[in-house]
């Protein structure tokens, strides 16, 4: 579907841009741009098909909102990174659900555990999670799986 980070260091982003026109490979990246102006300039440069934010990365829920809109404009598909469980994760799936249409997509790293912190909640079924629909982010951790595993 894409080539994702290809190049080092990450942020060479006229280095993407190029490998893309030449290559004509679809390019994802963005999981270590840490600020709003940073994506501007990947945007701009021409160095994605997809645009990874990352929550945990940089600055949480009001700063991954940003992107959204500057991805819109220019065409560029969105994939909310989170390889984090925990907030991260649940901030990730929130701000897509609300912001990213049919088509947004996140990047985890889903594997079984052998405790989830959100129980199955986050499981996903056919390649895709409900959006959980409590108060905040929308799950609480399970307080018993905390202490079982707490150091």
């Amino acid at each position: 579907m894409f080539l994702e980070e290809p190049l080092w260091p990450p942020e060479n982003f006229d280095g993407l841009a190029e490998l893309r026109r030449s290559t004509g490979l679809p390019v994802a990246s963005g999981e270590n741009v840490g600020t709003i102006m940073e994506f501007e300039r990947l945007l701009t440069a021409g160095a994605v098909d997809f645009v990874q934010p990352s929550p945990a990365k940089m600055g949480g829920i009001t700063e991954l909102r940003k992107v959204f809109p500057l991805a819109a404009v220019r065409n560029v598909g969105m994939m909310t990174h989170s390889f984090y469980d925990g907030p991260g994760l649940l901030a990730a799936v929130q701000v897509t659900a609300a912001l990213g249409g049919t088509d947004a997509m996140i990047e985890w790293r889903w594997f079984d555990l052998e405790a989830s912190i959100y129980g199955d909640a986050l499981a996903p079924r056919n390649g895709r999670i409900t959006v959980p629909d409590g108060p905040g982010l929308g799950l609480d951790p399970d307080p018993e799986v905390i202490s079982a595993y707490r150091c």
